[in-house]
C-alpha cells in the first residue's frame, strides 16, 4: 500500500472529525501509516504537520490508541519530529507527544533529564512559539504529578529560568500551567520543594496576590476567568509555604 496516498484520505477525517467516529479497526489501522508519513524523508513538512494533528487527535481517544502508537515506535518518531526546522510541525509533534500521557512508556521517556531538556527548552520559548510552548508547559504540568520526573526536572539548571519565565510571561494559559507544576512539585516535599522555593515563586505568587485581582484590570470575561484561576492557584502556593 502506497503510504502517501492512504494516510492522505484518512488525514482529513481525523483532523476534522471526531475520531470516535471510527471504528477502533479503523482507529488503530490509522496509526502505522500515519507514523510511517511522519518518519519518511520524503514526506513534505504539510505531510507531516496533518499526519501529527491526526495522530493528536487518535491519541485522545484513549489507552488503546496510545499503546498502539507507543507499539509503532511513536515516542522516538514523535521525538524526532520534535526537533524539525519547521515551527508549525515541531508544535504539532509536541502537542502529539503530549496526548501520549500518561503512558508508562512515556512517562519512562520523560525521566531522561537529556529529554526533559528539550520539553522545558520549548515550554520556556513562548515568544517565538507560544502554542509549541503552551503544548509542552501543559504535558510538564501534568507529568509533574510523577515524584522521579518531577526530582530530575527540579535539578535541572533550566528550572529556575522555567518558573520565572513563565510566572513573569503575563499569559493566563502559561501562567496556569506553571503555577500547577509547582504545586505539583510543592506536594512531593523536600528537596523538590526547596528547589520550588529557591526559584522566588513564592515571592512572586505573594506579590501577585497583593497587586492584581480580577476586577483591577480592564479583561474580557474569558480573561477575568483565567486570572481568577491564576490568583487561586496562586494563593495555594502560598499557603503550602
Amino acid at each position: 500500500m502506497h503510504f502517501h496516498i492512504f494516510p492522505h484520505l484518512i488525514i482529513q477525517l481525523l483532523i476534522t472529525t471526531n475520531p470516535l467516529v471510527l471504528t477502533s479497526a479503523q482507529l488503530l489501522g490509522c496509526i502505522k501509516p500515519l507514523t510511517i508519513l511522519v518518519h519518511d524523508n520524503d514526506s513534505t513538512d504539510l505531510q507531516r504537520f496533518e499526519a501529527l494533528l491526526s495522530i493528536t487527535n487518535v491519541a485522545s481517544t484513549g489507552e488503546e490508541a496510545r499503546n498502539k502508537i507507543v507499539t509503532e515506535n511513536g515516542i522516538n518518531i514523535l521525538n524526532y519530529a520534535m526537533f524539525s526546522e519547521h515551527e508549525m510541525v515541531r508544535r504539532a509533534a509536541t502537542e502529539a507527544m503530549s496526548n501520549l500521557f500518561p503512558h508508562h512508556a512515556f512517562i519512562s521517556f520523560l525521566k531522561n533529564p537529556e529529554h526533559l531538556k528539550l520539553w522545558v527548552a520549548f515550554a520556556s520559548d513562548f515568544e517565538k512559539n507560544f502554542e509549541c510552548s503552551r503544548a509542552a508547559a501543559g504535558c510538564l504540568a501534568m507529568a509533574s504529578q510523577d515524584i522521579e520526573i518531577s526530582t530530575v526536572l527540579s535539578t535541572l539548571p533550566s528550572f529556575r529560568e522555567l518558573v520565572c519565565l513563565l510566572l513573569q510571561c503575563g499569559d493566563f494559559e502559561l501562567m496556569h500551567r506553571i503555577l500547577v507544576l509547582i504545586l505539583n512539585l510543592v506536594e512531593h516535599g523536600g528537596k523538590v520543594k526547596e528547589a520550588v522555593a529557591a526559584t522566588g515563586a513564592i515571592a512572586f505568587c505573594q506579590g501577585y496576590l497583593s497587586n492584581f485581582n480580577e476586577n483591577s484590570m480592564d479583561l474580557s470575561p474569558t480573561e477575568a476567568e483565567a486570572m481568577a484561576v491564576t490568583l487561586k492557584l496562586a494563593k495555594e502556593v502560598v499557603s503550602s509555604f
